[in-house]
């Protein structure tokens, strides 16, 4: 009789033990930093020229980490960095004067980036990120809106991975971007990011 009680002490006591690392195993609740994944990334932009018509192009080379706790928001920290001359808009005259001094210098600023400062959560999966970006050395504080698009357990060899979407608007003459005083190309450029992101299985880091 004893012998049966402490059995079931032990299954018991398995089981709960069971409930507790369940959800950190499975990726339902608890922080991780998530490497972003160019496979499963975007970071577009557009611009119009001419007052009337729309461009649109995207880098190509890009790097960072974000985490983040989907039961605490404000603990959410991004570090992004993109390489300039990995800027393509489809046309490889107008790449080369995007690269340009003109433009983004790539050869005296190789990369531009984005490091956050702080977070607070919004509406609709929605949280607002504050942060530094800093393009052609100059440096400015921003509020982005990011839409948290879920974080799922993918499978040993990917782990936890998670989606986030962003569309915000910056001034290319704030950062020295380009000619003034000419309608050839707009001030005001819409970047668009779509970030895959993964946290690998404690498995596949072995």
């Amino acid at each position: 009789m004893a012998s049966r009680q402490s059995m079931r002490l032990v299954l018991s006591g398995t089981f709960c033990a069971l409930l507790f690392v369940a959800p950190f195993a499975f990726g339902q609740s608890g922080g991780r930093e998530y490497q972003v994944r160019q496979e499963d990334s975007n970071v577009g932009f557009s611009v119009y020229k001419w007052l009337v018509v729309k461009e649109e192009g995207r880098f190509r080379d890009f790097s960072g980490t974000v985490y983040h706790n989907p039961e605490d928001q404000t603990a959410t920290k991004v570090d992004f960095t993109i390489r300039t001359a990995s800027i393509d808009s489809r046309n490889e005259g107008r790449d080369s004067a995007l690269r340009s001094d003109d433009y983004f210098d790539v050869r005296r600023y190789a990369t531009m980036t984005f490091r956050s400062v702080g977070s607070r959560p919004a509406e609709n999966n929605m949280m607002m990120v504050e942060g530094d970006i800093t393009i052609k050395g100059r440096t400015k504080r921003i509020t982005i809106p990011v839409k948290v698009l879920g974080v799922h357990f993918a499978n040993q060899s990917v782990g936890h991975i998670a989606g986030f979407e962003s569309t915000f608007a910056l001034n290319r003459f704030d950062f020295n971007v380009g000619p003034s005083g000419t309608t050839m190309v707009g001030s005001e450029v819409t970047i668009h990011l779509l970030i895959g992101a993964n946290s690998p299985a404690i498995t596949a880091r072995q």
